[in-house]
């Protein structure tokens, strides 16, 4: 019976911890997201970046990762670094839901603040190929069809006729 009960008692604490964490992570996620808001980027990042290093939960790390990027992105235009970010996401969480913006937002900022064309190219018939349906899918298709002039040229530098 006392082995019943200690063991109830743990489980109970387990469970009450796992809950307890989850809890100090949505504050630490709305804390972030009220710094951003507030446009303080530096100390955001500091707590992003301590959410994805001390987090459990694969939700609330995806979610830092790519609001960093976003910031990386569009606040301190720093592009490799939001590239880094979106990447750690394609490589180890792509289950998310967040993968397929992740992966749409890789090839943008390919194509567009870095003209790296031929990247944003494969990486935008990997977003078509994985989601086709997705609502995405007309935006992939049209930045598709801005580079396919660079498509052509790139063809022609490696297989020149």
């Amino acid at each position: 019976m006392k082995i019943k009960n200690k063991i109830l008692l743990i489980i109970v604490f387990v469970l009450i911890q796992l809950g307890c964490n989850n809890s100090s992570y949505d504050r630490k996620w709305n804390e972030a997201s009220s710094l951003y808001e507030l446009e303080d980027y530096d100390n955001c990042v500091v707590l992003l970046s301590s959410i994805i290093d001390d987090s459990k939960s694969d939700k609330y790390i995806v979610k830092s990762l790519f609001l960093l990027s976003e910031i990386y992105l569009n606040e301190f235009k720093e592009y490799y670094i939001a590239i880094n970010y979106l990447d750690e996401i394609l490589l180890n969480h792509n289950n998310s839901p967040l993968a397929k913006r992740a992966l749409f937002t890789k090839a943008y900022v390919l194509s567009n603040y870095l003209e790296l064309y031929s990247d944003a190219i494969f990486y935008y018939n990997d977003f078509l190929s994985k989601y086709p349906n997705d609502a995405l899918a007309s935006s992939v298709k049209y930045e598709l069809e801005e580079l396919s002039s660079y498509a052509d040229k790139i063809q022609d530098i490696i297989q020149p006729k």
